[in-house]
């Protein structure tokens, strides 16, 4: 069986013009190629690497940089390394951008997927002392296998940054090198035809597949006794009988791009409220809890206003309680996905469709097509596509799940 190269490939096709999104895939799976041979050529033994650390110990680094619901969309790769890696040492080398968001961490403690976690900020990447200790201490580990789990737009010349880190850490394997969702020398805007055909989390996993890397189960996360009672403590006052659906809200988004109105989610609320008669849980970070407290008075009915009153792990018990979620493109909805909790996922158009969408069968994603989609803005003071989601449609998409759950 001969293969061809992709520079052949459109060599062998028809002399016909080729569309841009055409041109942008082929430039694309050219650098790959070169990314490919390149890590071919720094690191050959990755296979026998690889193969290696199945049986023995060793020392493997994953670099996976990103927010909360970024290490959430990795955590299936993460149990298909240390399913296939039982005895080998993992470290995770990780950075939730600048001080004082959510670290990952807080997410993985004592799930056992990893062994050690490095973090670093935003600010260190510019301070070459602290990048030079980092470096040594890294060193000290003595690697064998380095992994990258790259973020969904990551550019090429981040890629060869981080392989040459690599390659400076003396590591004798070295896999994941591969633009995903980024196009040189194109503006994404201009690529509205793209579609990925996967998600972030399945992204990864088939990264680790492309090496030869399988997991043979859908990941779950098992939460400690602990979480589930801190979870049960704080439902207790609302749910005397248990018979009444608790719904949850993820109302605020790190991009300003990616909100809902506060009115509709009102609206929302009270057409819920008199339908079902839930319980609400309001999601968020300690420092939205404020706003929080003020939003729950604007639609009638019991609310548990959770941020600011529960860890990560408990923030994830509380939602396996939830019979549906309604969120927007943040961190707990990728958390929610690991304890199989029921989705209405309300998605700017800011973004290739798809793309981070949640790894869910019980996922609903409402998004609007509208002209100025692809923008890639994290601020818009317009925000035309979230405004063209209405209360009316979320309510109807709820209310199924909700029937569903009641059957």
């Amino acid at each position: 069986m001969h293969s061809h190269s992709p520079w052949k490939q459109y060599c062998l096709l028809p002399a016909t013009v080729m569309t841009r999104l055409e041109v942008a895939l082929f430039i694309q799976r050219s650098t790959n190629l070169c990314l490919k041979r390149l890590v071919r050529l720094l690191f050959p033994r990755t296979k026998t690497t690889i193969e290696k650390l199945r049986i023995h110990r060793g020392n493997i680094l994953v670099l996976r940089t990103g927010n909360l619901g970024d290490t959430a969309c990795a955590l299936p790769a993460l149990a298909a390394l240390r399913e296939s890696f039982p005895r080998a040492h993992i470290c995770l080398l990780t950075s939730p951008g600048r001080r004082g968001l959510p670290q990952a961490g807080e997410l993985l403690d004592g799930l056992g997927l990893v062994d050690e976690i490095f973090t670093f900020y935003q600010k260190d990447l510019k301070d070459r002392t602290f990048l030079r200790n980092l470096l040594s201490t890294l060193r000290l580990h003595r690697f064998d296998l380095e992994i990258l789990l790259p973020q969904a737009t990551t550019t090429f010349r981040r890629l060869c940054r981080d392989l040459g880190v690599a390659y400076l850490l003396g590591v004798k394997g070295a896999l994941g090198f591969r633009l995903a969702h980024h196009f040189p020398l194109f503006d994404l805007r201009q690529l509205k035809d793209y579609i990925p055909s996967e998600n972030e989390a399945q992204r990864l996993l088939g990264l680790l597949r492309a090496a030869g890397i399988n997991s043979h189960h859908r990941f779950q996360v098992s939460l400690p006794k602990s979480c589930q009672d801190k979870a049960e403590d704080l439902l207790k006052p609302y749910l005397p009988t248990n018979h009444r659906p608790v719904i949850g809200f993820q109302v605020k988004a790190k991009a300003n791009a990616n909100h809902w109105p506060l009115a509709n989610f009102a609206e929302l609320g009270r057409r819920l409220e008199e339908a079902f008669r839930p319980v609400f849980i309001l999601f968020g970070g300690p420092g939205e809890a404020e706003d929080l407290n003020r939003f729950v008075s604007k639609f009638p009915g019991d609310k548990l206003v959770a941020a600011g009153k529960t860890t990560v792990q408990e923030s994830l018990a509380l939602l396996s309680h939830c019979q549906v979620l309604v969120t927007l493109d943040t961190g707990p909805m990728h958390l929610a996905t690991l304890v199989n909790t029921p989705i209405v996922a309300l998605f700017s158009a800011r973004q290739f469709p798809r793309m981070m969408e949640p790894w869910s069968d019980q996922a609903v994603v409402i998004r609007k097509q509208v002209p100025c989609e692809l923008c890639f803005q994290e601020d818009c003071k317009d925000s035309i596509c979230m405004r063209a989601i209405s209360p009316a449609e979320v309510f109807e998409e709820v209310s199924k799940l909700l029937l569903i759950y009641k059957n």
